[in-house]
Order: C-alpha cells, then structure tokens, then sequence
C-alpha cells in the first residue's frame, strides 16, 4: 500500500503543485529506494533537495493535510493557520491523492475554504466514483454509494465540518477487506515529524503525545538507548533515577547525574527523536513518512546511518534534506532525488539532458547546479 501521486493547489506557496511516485527510471542500482507493486515499480524511499524557504516543510504540511479531518490523531494546527495562498485567499484549497491499495487504485480528492472547512469531495475506486460533492459547484452525487456496499447506511448528512468520506466509514458495517477501510487505516497510520530547536513535533499516527523519558523508562528500554547512543558516537553512560519531585527520568551517569534533557546537545536529542520514533515503530507501524530536515543536527556519517534506516522500512519514507553526502550511487538514484523549486517538484533525473549513470558523480552534478539550469 502506498502513495502513487498528490496534487495540492492554492495551498500556502503553492498555487500548483503536482508529485508523481510511479515515474521510475530503469537504473540497475540502489534498488532498495524502490517498491514492487502489482502496477509496476514506485519510489519509496524519496530524498527532496531545495533552498531555504522553497516550501520543503510546506511541502510536507501538505502532504499531511489528510489526516487534519479524516482521522482523530495527533493534529498540528499552528501548521495550517496560513492556509490559502496569500495572493488567492478567498479561492479554495484543492487537494488529491491517489493510492494504491492492495490491487485497488483509490482516488481521494476534497477542496477546503480553510483547514477545518470542507467545501467538496470525491472518491474514486478504480475509476468508478463512490460519491462527489461540490457545495460550489451544486453537486450532490450519492446514488452509486449502494452499488459499493452502502445500502444501509444512515443518511443524515450535510456537515461542511466533517467529512463524508469520514461519515461513510464511521457509520458503516465495513468488513476487513474493504477499500475505505484500508484508505482510513493507511491515512491514519500517516507519521510526520522532525526535530527543532524549540522542540519536538509530529503529527500522525498516534491518538496521543508521549514523553520521550516516560516512554523509554516504561518499555524498559535504557539500555538500549544507551547503545544507540553510543553506536551513533555519543560515548555516555545513562541510568533512571528520580528528580526532587518524584517523577522519574533519564540522567547521564556521572559522580554528579545530569538530567538528561536538560543538558544533552541538539545532535543528542535529534537522535532520541528518532530513536523514540524507531521503537514506536515496533509498536505501531506506519503506513507513510514524512521526516522533516531529517538530519539538520546529524554528523554527516550518522545522516547516512539513518538515511540506510530509512531504506530498510518497507514503507514510503520521505526525508527533506540539505546534505549533498548522501548524494551517492550507493546511497540513492537520480530518480529518487527531488528538487523542490520555483513551486514545482521534480526528480533530478528530469532535470538534465544528460543520461545518468552509476559511475556519475551525484554529488558533483547538484552542485555545480546541473539539475537547476
């Protein structure tokens, strides 16, 4: 299951902005950056390059948009405050998604007035549409939902709030193997997230926030953490111990303890992000991710540790960087880099006349801006 292609319109910077994950080049190296699918093969494991303020993070927002109304998990509102392009404001967002879903094809498109306003929604399932609707446009078009199951569903609906996709799923007998329900799944299984200097954030994926001590202490994982820490060169001791007022937390081991959170570097805690983010992973597997400025505290060898991680998942993963080390051959493809410029996003592979070998320097092409011209 996976994301084939997304298209967000008026949405912040983006008056148009359209990304494909099915367009594959026949290269016969760094397999593992992609997926097998009934449909052919798709990119899973994304690398996306851009200068500051080209709408990397925005990008991801975007991307994440979904899960603001169609799933109960955790939000992150303070992101979709400025919605709609500012030179359109009044004209809707539009967003589309197209999945793949087992052996179905599914397309989920919506428009939306603000972040929390619907103004219309379709979805298609292998071409055929389930329902439409466009306030604007007065299109209210339920009468093929019986043909897809839904002959008893309750229907009493018209909630701009709420999506009917969501209705439709909640107020519905869905059987294991239904479409809608392994759409709902996969979007609430959805993870964003990255480490800032004023803190942790994610959005996705989980119903509720966790402290990253409470969660190490509890899944008794101390020791482990211990030796992630040191296999990604940060050579401490840890233990738990109790603070003046009785919670218990991670403390470096020294002849005086140092509380953990209060002093560690950012490097440290970027790592305990992901670290905290790997175990969870065992618990709840998602379905998408989206990592945000993965490496912006990382020394360039543990970036490459973690992009490997990243490959290792069977899921799509989505990391935005600006770190040109990892522009190798052995690492990555041409097809699997994005540059993210003047609105639009595009592999690297489209962006040159020249046909792109192994023995190509990656690294050495992006930077004498061979994929800018």
């Amino acid at each position: 299951m996976m994301l084939k292609r997304f298209e967000v319109s008026n949405f912040k910077q983006f008056n148009s902005l359209q990304w494909d994950f099915s367009k594959v080049r026949n290269y016969d190296f760094s397999m593992d950056c992609l997926a097998e699918s009934p449909s052919g093969k798709f990119i899973k494991t994304a690398l996306v390059y851009g200068r500051n303020s080209s709408g990397k993070s925005n990008l991801g927002f975007a991307l994440f948009d979904i899960v603001q109304h169609l799933v109960d998990k955790v939000k992150k509102t303070d992101a979709y405050t400025y919605y709609a392009n500012a030179d359109h404001p009044n004209d809707p967002v539009k967003f589309s998604y197209t999945f793949l879903l087992d052996d179905k094809e599914v397309v989920y498109s919506y428009s939306k007035s603000s972040s929390i306003e619907l103004t219309g929604e379709t979805l298609l399932i292998d071409g055929k549409e389930v329902f439409s609707w466009d306030e604007k446009e007065n299109i209210h078009s339920f009468e093929n939902l019986s043909s897809f199951g839904f002959e008893r569903l309750n229907f009493v609906y018209k909630d701009s709030k709420l999506s009917f996709l969501r209705y439709l799923a909640n107020n519905s007998p869905l059987p294991e193997n239904s479409t809608i329900r392994k759409l709902m799944d996969f979007v609430g299984s959805m993870l964003w997230f990255r480490r800032v200097d004023r803190g942790n954030s994610f959005m996705g994926l989980l119903s509720v926030t966790d402290h990253l001590d409470s969660f190490i202490i509890s899944h008794r994982l101390t020791d482990k953490f211990e030796k992630f820490l040191n296999d990604h060169d940060v050579n401490e001791r840890l233990k738990v111990a109790k603070s003046p007022d009785g919670r218990e937390g991670l403390y470096f081991a020294h002849k005086q303890a140092l509380p953990f959170f209060a002093v560690a570097s950012s490097g440290t805690l970027a790592l305990t992000v992901l670290f905290y983010w790997q175990e969870s992973l065992r618990i709840s597997k998602p379905s998408f991710i989206f990592m945000d400025e993965f490496d912006a505290f990382y020394h360039y060898e543990v970036a490459e540790k973690i992009f490997n991680l990243a490959k290792s998942l069977d899921i799509q993963c989505i990391l935005t960087t600006h770190n040109t080390n990892l522009l190798t051959h052995a690492n990555t493809r041409a097809d699997c880099c994005f540059l993210l410029r003047d609105e639009k996003i595009k592999p690297f592979s489209d962006l040159t006349e020249r046909e792109i070998r192994e023995g190509n320097n990656l690294e050495k092409l992006f930077l004498s801006h061979e994929f800018e011209r």
